[in-house]
């Protein structure tokens, strides 16, 4: 069984291939539903109510199944006729099955509480029949009996379990397979509910004439409106750059053979201040204008505090940080890990 759609209180699935030879189940889930029916008993495999169903069971064409609290509804399809315009009245069986009410509800959460750590460490077929167990010593039985299913079917077999309705009783042990705990939710809690009641003694599940609420899905959308909501939406602000040392640190040089050190730590002095002063008006905050202040090298009658450059802080910070990088050459994360460097070495 797969499961196709599932909400807190309805649960759908589309059955597997047909098991081979004559099992019904694989799993502990499965077994245990089908023992509480008597269906795994050597007797049901040529008599008795599901003597003729076991075989059809194994192999009927059923599309999907349905769990609600209370209610199993199973549809088959037997229109295999190929011609064209032929038609085969499906049948549509409906299994309604007792609720636990709300005190045996209570009780039965009551009872377990103690084993949720437990649970916690369990799979979930073994979580299954922990609960039943536990429940069946003190009075409450959570797998039914056969004589608490009541069936309906479109068929018309006047038979009080026609084939169809034993296929869909057979089917939920596929279904338990998959999920054992949709079991709870056939009894009438929903497993969230349940396990919610166990860590919460004041949980809304565990009050007298507790009723579930629910919520309507979600209005559906295609992708494009998806994707156009999420081009106009506000993007929120990138984060802000971190604020330069006070002031630049000294750069430490090697010895490079061929150049003067004093003339290399001096361009090299020239070039941190110039960018000091540059990532200072860049990341400035406040309105006023800033002047960068440098000594130009090249001798043109220009001394060390004339002003070279002119930064507003009004100029969008995308574009100085663009302008920044075009004339350092500096990818966006070089520069960050620049400025990192100065604030640390600083």
């Amino acid at each position: 069984m797969t499961l196709t759609d599932q909400s807190p209180y309805r649960m759908r699935f589309a059955p597997f291939a047909p098991l081979p030879d004559d099992k019904l189940c694989e799993e502990l889930g499965g077994r245990l539903w089908l023992d509480s029916l008597s269906l795994r008993a050597k007797g049901t495999a040529k008599g008795g109510p599901f003597g003729r169903a076991r075989a059809y069971a194994r192999t009927a064409p059923v599309t999907q199944l349905v769990i609600e609290p209370g209610t199993i509804r199973c549809w088959i399809n037997e229109n295999t006729n190929p011609a064209p315009h032929a038609y085969t009245p499906q049948p549509n069986p409906t299994v309604h099955i007792p609720v636990l009410d709300a005190a045996q509800w209570r009780d039965l959460t009551v009872i377990t509480r103690h084993l949720a750590d437990r649970f916690a460490r369990l799979p979930a077929e073994s979580v299954l029949q922990e609960i039943n167990n536990t429940g069946a010593r003190n009075g409450i039985r959570l797998l039914p009996t056969l004589d608490q299913c009541h069936t309906s079917c479109s068929c018309s077999s006047r038979s009080a379990l026609c084939k169809h309705a034993a296929t869909a009783l057979i089917q939920v042990a596929r279904c338990l397979d998959a999920m054992p705990l949709v079991l709870l939710l056939l009894r009438g809690r929903s497993p969230v509910d349940f396990f919610s009641g166990l860590q919460d003694p004041d949980h809304p599940s565990l009050r007298p004439y507790y009723l579930p609420r629910h919520h309507p899905d979600p209005p559906a959308a295609s992708a494009q409106t998806a994707y156009d909501r999420w081009q106009h939406s506000p993007r929120p602000p990138l984060p802000s750059l971190p604020l330069p040392p006070e002031r630049p640190a000294e750069p430490v040089l090697p010895a490079v053979p061929g150049l003067d050190a004093q003339d290399l730590a001096g361009l090299a002095v020239e070039t941190v201040r110039r960018a000091h002063a540059l990532l200072s008006a860049l990341t400035a905050t406040h309105d006023t204008a800033y002047t960068v202040r440098a000594s130009i090298p090249d001798g043109e009658g220009c001394d060390g505090d004339q002003p070279v450059a002119r930064l507003r802080p009004q100029i969008p910070l995308q574009q100085r940080l663009q302008d920044l990088q075009e004339a350092t050459g500096l990818t966006r994360e070089e520069l960050a890990r620049a400025v990192s460097e100065w604030g640390t070495s600083s």
